[in-house]
């Protein structure tokens, strides 16, 4: 057991400072972690929640009499699960190669540049003075394109593109998104709408009799 949660741990490491080498083995060998990629996902979505409350005064702009964990999580999450469902679908049509499992694996993998980086922001903006502020934003920064760099890798890879192709899949997979977000509302309102006039013609039914 000890071994197996090793090697898996090893392949996030490897993904971390060998992107193309790490997502490779992910892609023809079946390396890496569903349920690890699961898990990143979901401490993602808390560490968001904890970034927003506990990043320290001089650096937080957010307004924490209004914060709602549960929909800073959900926010973050189902955004993600949105990502990785689209980027399938529009690949599927481009005849990319990588499955629904891989790209979560790489869209996991690829947070933890980012999550490092927040838990030294929250850390570090609680001892820092305005002058320091600075670094943070660095650090963070660097985060961000880092996990940036290693989602375009790993894409790259898993779906055996050029450059240029990914970057047309992940523009075509905002669109989709953008279209599942719209068609789920108007899901989510047609159903609304038809509880509403079921309730009110059973109310209307009732006093009828």
């Amino acid at each position: 057991m000890k071994s197996i949660v090793k090697e898996k741990l090893y392949y996030l490491k490897n993904a971390v400072f060998h992107p193309f080498d790490a997502f490779y083995e992910i892609r023809f060998r079946g390396k890496g972690s569903t349920a690890l990629a699961a898990l990143i996902l979901v401490l993602f979505g808390i560490l968001q929640c904890v970034s927003y409350q506990y990043t320290g005064f001089i650096i937080n702009t957010n307004d924490l009499a209004a914060m709602n964990s549960v929909s800073i999580f959900m926010t973050w999450v189902l955004g993600l699960i949105l990502f990785i469902v689209s980027n399938w679908s529009v690949t599927t049509l481009l005849s990319g190669k990588g499955n629904l499992t891989d790209i979560l694996k790489v869209t996991a993998y690829s947070l933890v540049p980012m999550m490092c980086t927040l838990i030294f922001q929250v850390f570090a903006s609680n001892f820092i003075i305005m002058e320091e502020a600075m670094i943070v934003y660095v650090v963070t920064g660097i985060g961000t394109v880092w996990t940036i760099f290693m989602l375009l890798a790993g894409l790259c890879v898993i779906h055996e593109y050029g450059f240029g192709k990914t970057l047309i899949a992940i523009f075509l997979t905002f669109v989709a998104a953008a279209i599942i977000m719209f068609l789920g509302i108007l899901f989510f309102t047609l159903i609304e709408q038809m509880v509403i006039f079921v309730v009110s013609v059973g109310q209307e039914f009732l006093r009828r009799l």
